[in-house]
C-alpha cells in the first residue's frame, strides 16, 4: 500500500509512481519511519543520474513531457537523502553544477544555461549549505521562516521547510517556524500541516504525523 514501483512512498493509494514520492519518502523517514525506505531512495537516485556530475532526472524513466524536468521538491529530497547518507561528493557535485550553470538546472539539456529552468531559491540555498557553504545558513533560514509565515492554508512550501530544517538540524529556525505554525489559525500545528496535505487516512506519512504534538 502506498508504495511506488521503486519502494518509495506515494501520497494516494491510486498512484503508481508519484512525482513527489522522493520527498514523501524523506518526510516518512524524518518522522521516524522505516529507514529501509532511504535505501530504496538511494537506489532511485542512482537510477536518476544523467551521467553529468551533479545532474539528476526527475524519474528513472522519462515520460516525454514537462514532468521530466527536475523539480525543486525532488532536488530538496535528493539533497536531504545525500546528507543522511553523508555523501559529500554528491552534495558537492550538485552545488558545483548549479554554480557553474548560473543556478539553472535543466536535466534535459545538460550544461546549458536555461533561465526558464532557474532552480527555486530554497533548493539552491539548501544545496549550498549541504555542500558546506555555511555562509548561506542565514538566507536559508529566512526562506524557511518566510514559507512558514505566509499563505495560511498552503502546506507544500511549509513541508519543504520542515524537511530542510530537520535534515540540517537548524534548531533556531525550527523553533521560530514552530511558533509561526502554532499561531496559524487554520493549520495550528505541524500535525495539522501534514494532515491537511496527506488526506487519505491510511497513508503511512499521515499515520506517523498523527503522533506529532498538536491538534
Amino acid at each position: 500500500m502506498y508504495k511506488s514501483t521503486y519502494g518509495l512512498i506515494n501520497a494516494k493509494l491510486e498512484e503508481k509512481d508519484s512525482e513527489n514520492a522522493p520527498l514523501f519518502s524523506i518526510e516518512y523517514v524524518l518522522l521516524g519511519g522505516d529507514i529501509d525506505v532511504l535505501d530504496k531512495l538511494t537506489l532511485y537516485m542512482r537510477l536518476c543520474h544523467t551521467g553529468t556530475k551533479g545532474l539528476y532526472n526527475q524519474f528513472p524513466i522519462m515520460h516525454g513531457n514537462k514532468d521530466d524536468y527536475m523539480s525543486p521538491d525532488q532536488l530538496i529530497a535528493f539533497t536531504s537523502a545525500f546528507l543522511m547518507a553523508e555523501n559529500k561528493e554528491a552534495l558537492s557535485n550538485v552545488w558545483r553544477y548549479l554554480a557553474k550553470n548560473q543556478l539553472t538546472y535543466n536535466n534535459l539539456k545538460p550544461n546549458e544555461v536555461d533561465r526558464d529552468r532557474t532552480m527555486q531559491l530554497s533548493a539552491v540555498l539548501f544545496s549550498g549549505v549541504a555542500a558546506g557553504h555555511r555562509y548561506l545558513d542565514f538566507f536559508l533560514s529566512l526562506v524557511c521562516i518566510y514559507s512558514c509565515f505566509t499563505k495560511k492554508k498552503e502546506t507544500s512550501g511549509k513541508l519543504k521547510a520542515w524537511v530542510i530544517f530537520n535534515t540540517l538540524d537548524m534548531n533556531i529556525t525550527r523553533a521560530i517556524c514552530n511558533i509561526l505554525i502554532s499561531r496559524n489559525t487554520y493549520l495550528k500545528s505541524w500535525k495539522g500541516v501534514f494532515l491537511e496535505y496527506f488526506k487519505e487516512k491510511d497513508n503511512p506519512v499521515r499515520i506517523l504525523a498523527q503522533k506529532l504534538k498538536g491538534e
